[in-house]
């Protein structure tokens, strides 16, 4: 079976978008309360479009990281700081203020070393799609851009594993297609595979996270949500108002672990699957933009609803990145 890698690229991209766009209403709220809002979440879109104007920051870095990639050929970190920078005057959409903070410093010509904040939030497994795109065929240059990509701005170790483990999981999906028996076993380990044997106990914490996600795939979404929703996230972040309730908490393994979750659910669908990310609850926007990479990638854009794709702004100009990361992806792995 050919793989048509230019299909999946742009399902990617496009899936980082439209989760973020889907989501951005509902940041903040819990799950029951988004609900609350609709029976039929398709005609809730249809009926308020002018809801979903815009997508975020989470879309903004995600092309940036992919104009970086387009331009160095590759990962290379001046590059990436570079667009990072460039992000400022777009002007940034609802960011997070560990990057904020980060590439402000970058703009004052701080060294990355000392500009990265000890943050371990989402914000670099949320921009990280494009490296699992690009080196999805050479596992160890993915893993070191993924690492790479993420200290730049975020220097806790929880924020390194939520982009690595992102990247990967896009590179095991790029040559699967919906139509074909998915093994649940292969995907957990090859995602969890470069955090093995890590000195560092939140890497390893974040293995025994992921197992206990395996374990768990038969639970109901709302179940699996308010099981994983806060997981891994210690005082004094930990939300105690939102225990036993779906709030999907900003922290990076918290994130990708219900990004993950909410996709191998939803294996049948990319539809159904972007609307369960959307609707998660607490940081909406990014678990939809997480997963949406994935359910992009997965379903290809082949099998994305046009009216999800109409109502992304830009979506021109994430087709014609989507193209040139490709043609770059072609040059150096398909054409050697």
């Amino acid at each position: 079976m050919k793989i048509d890698y230019l299909d999946k690229f742009k399902g990617t991209l496009l899936g980082v978008a439209i989760g973020d766009t889907l989501g951005r209403p509902f940041e903040g709220l819990i799950r029951k309360r988004i609900h609350s809002q609709f029976k039929d979440f398709k005609n809730f879109i249809k009926n308020n479009r002018k809801m979903f104007y815009s997508y975020t920051d989470d879309t903004q870095l995600t092309l940036h990281t992919a104009q970086a990639l387009i331009d160095g050929w590759g990962f290379k970190m001046d590059y990436l700081i570079r667009e990072f920078v460039n992000w400022l005057d777009d002007p940034p959409i609802g960011p997070g203020f560990g990057c904020l903070s980060s590439i402000q410093k970058l703009a004052y010509g701080i060294d990355w070393k000392d500009a990265a904040s000890k943050s371990g939030g989402n914000g670099t497994a949320m921009r990280v799609a494009p490296i699992g795109l690009f080196y999805s065929n050479d596992p160890k240059a993915l893993e070191h851009a993924a690492i790479q990509s993420s200290i730049i701005t975020h220097s806790h170790p929880a924020a390194s594993a939520g982009a690595l483990v992102t990247a990967k999981a896009i590179a095991y999906l790029i040559d699967k297609e919906p139509n074909a028996e998915f093994s649940v076993d292969e995907f957990f380990e090859y995602i969890t595979a470069p955090l093995t044997n890590s000195q560092d106990r939140i890497w390893q914490e974040f293995i025994d996270i992921l197992s206990i996600v395996k374990k768990h795939i038969d639970m109901p979404v709302e179940a699996g949500l308010i099981k994983f929703s806060q997981v891994g996230v210690e005082s004094p972040f930990f939300i105690e108002e939102f225990l036993g309730k779906a709030f999907v908490h900003p922290y990076a393994i918290s994130t990708v672990v219900c990004a993950i979750f909410i996709f191998l659910k939803c294996l049948s669908s990319f539809e159904e699957c972007i609307y369960e990310l959307a609707t998660a609850g607490g940081d909406s926007d990014t678990v939809a933009a997480i997963g949406g990479s994935l359910a992009g990638n997965y379903f290809g854009l082949k099998n994305i609803p046009s009216e999800l794709i109409n109502i992304i702004k830009d979506r021109k100009k994430i087709m014609t990145i989507s193209e040139n990361l490709y043609e770059k992806f072609k040059e150096r792995y398909l054409n050697p």
